[in-house]
């Protein structure tokens, strides 16, 4: 995903183009003849921009919800993960202290190895191999006694949402918006500003500032758009702050 400045440029590159393109018709297509077609370029556009207005506002709501559903995630995510390591202090002295160690691994990975590879697009599945390691602990614990019976089964339900809540990170990272529809926005984007280029306006100064008023409105959401898309990239991103908090709180009660 786009970084600020390069969001940015792209916004400035699209301003550019639609107030040269102004510029173009006003010198090859006067004003006074672009007037005729009032009436009926109006009416279209008023179309055409109330359709991509609900679109571009319909996909934004959307991303948005993703992303802070990321987030969400995430949190649940560390929240199973602490309680993985505040419950093995039920289980046997030597598998206590080999889960306890394995929390603190997990999340140092994701934070350290896992973040950093899904801002680039890159796959990094070391959390997943601790976690892995961590399930291999768990089925060979044997309790022996009910308290540890008890730790067992609580320590299988949150092992059970960590991966659940793991998986779901997963997936979030690698969806993306189809292509249809960044098709459907880009174009739609396009049409909508050259609409409003073809209009006639006695006061260009004024028609310069609501073509460049719509494409800023139109691009700025389409970048936010395909920030949002990609809740682990880009400038805007999912920050792995709850997994950083509790890595120190680990790291702190867990065995030397």
């Amino acid at each position: 995903m786009l970084s600020y400045g390069q969001s940015a440029f792209a916004i400035a590159l699209a301003l550019v183009a639609s107030m040269l393109l102004v510029a173009l018709l006003n010198r090859f297509w006067p004003v006074e003849n672009r007037k005729i077609i009032n009436d009926v370029n109006a009416w279209q556009m008023g179309v055409l921009g109330t359709t991509y207005g609900v679109i571009l506002g319909f996909m934004l709501f959307t991303v948005w919800n993703d992303f802070r559903a990321a987030e969400m995630d995430v949190a649940l995510e560390t929240a199973s993960l602490i309680n993985v390591h505040r419950l093995a202090v039920g289980l046997p002295s030597s598998q206590k202290e080999i889960m306890q160690k394995l929390t603190v691994q997990y999340a140092d990975a994701a934070v350290h190895q896992e973040w950093p590879a899904m801002q680039t697009q890159r796959e990094n599945h070391s959390g997943g191999i601790v976690l892995q390691q961590m399930w291999q602990t768990l089925t060979s614990t044997q309790a022996e006694t009910p308290g540890q019976v008890s730790s067992l089964d609580h320590m299988t339900s949150a092992m059970s949402n960590l991966s659940e809540r793991r998986r779901l990170r997963e997936e979030q990272h690698e969806n993306s918006l189809p292509a249809v529809l960044w098709v459907l926005l880009i174009v739609g984007g396009i049409a909508t500003v050259v609409s409003s280029c073809l209009l006639g306006n006695d006061k260009r100064w004024l028609h310069y500032g609501q073509v460049l008023a719509l494409t800023f409105v139109v691009s700025v959401t389409l970048a936010a758009i395909a920030d949002l898309a990609r809740p682990f990239e880009g400038a805007v991103a999912v920050a792995p702050t709850p997994l950083q908090r509790a890595l120190v709180i680990m790291q702190q009660s867990a065995p030397q």
